[in-house]
């Protein structure tokens, strides 16, 4: 299987529109900043008062009302913000591995198709963060550093659950029921487990030369950089080619 899911990892991250999702990201990012900026911007305009200027008036009860109001929209737009990039991102890296042909525009689509799966995986992480913290909280009262450990491992464990959560609502389009049930599947568990711990090993091996030598040179700090990008594409895509492999 991990055979097949490097067959599938090449043929995507081969394709020119995946790496789109490094340039959508910073436009993304551009885009939200400077909204927020608006945003912020028409916050204190609304409260500026000036006692010779014309036009402006002195803070009233009211303005303090708008002043929440105009932080509250900021929280707003960030909350939406995440699962819409998420959405983008992880629908363009899905469907490419799914076989669907993408092109460099796919990535707003995708966030626009994808938002509500994108939810859906928020809600799951959140899910499976409480189902941790509890079973760490008891293990770790009852047997303390022994309870922790063993709380890592069950953490561990639980990361082919997560791929095929996120395979189940990005590659295939399941409902997020669907995706749900069939998270629990053995078939394959030990491959996905042994996927995650090759992908880890690569990561950290990259990593870690990338730091070594840009402690050395400004060359260092180019490859770091180039690596990081590498990574942010690369990762993903090996989780759900992992899931595609697992699936067929």
């Amino acid at each position: 299987m991990l055979s097949e899911g490097l067959r599938i990892w090449r043929a995507t991250i081969s394709k020119g529109a995946v790496w789109s999702t490094l340039i959508w990201s910073i436009v993304f990012v551009l885009l939200l900043v400077a909204i927020l900026a608006a945003v912020g911007a028409g916050t204190l305009a609304s409260s500026f008062y000036h006692p010779t200027l014309p036009g402006t008036a002195p803070v009233t009860p009211v303005q303090p009302g708008r002043d929440l109001a105009g932080v509250g929209v900021m929280y707003l737009v960030i909350l939406a913000a995440g699962p819409f990039l998420l959405a983008g991102l992880y629908g363009l890296y899905g469907q490419a591995v799914a076989g669907v042909p993408v092109a460099w525009r796919s990535f707003w689509s995708f966030a626009t198709r994808f938002y509500g799966r994108a939810w859906g995986l928020y809600f799951f992480g959140f899910l499976w963060m409480i189902a941790l913290s509890i079973v760490a909280g008891l293990l770790v009262a009852a047997l303390h550093v022994v309870g922790g450990v063993v709380a890592g491992v069950i953490f561990v464990l639980s990361l082919p659950w997560a791929i095929r959560m996120a395979g189940g609502l990005f590659v295939d389009r399941l409902s997020w029921g669907e995706s749900f049930r069939q998270m629990f599947q053995s078939r394959h568990y030990g491959a996905l487990l042994g996927g995650l711990f090759l992908a880890v090993l690569v990561y950290m091996i990259l990593v870690g030369l990338s730091l070594l030598l840009a402690r050395v040179s400004v060359i260092g700090i180019i490859l770091y950089i180039v690596v990081a990008l590498f990574l942010s594409v690369a990762v993903p895509v090996w989780g759900f080619s992992l899931y595609r492999a697992a699936s067929s």
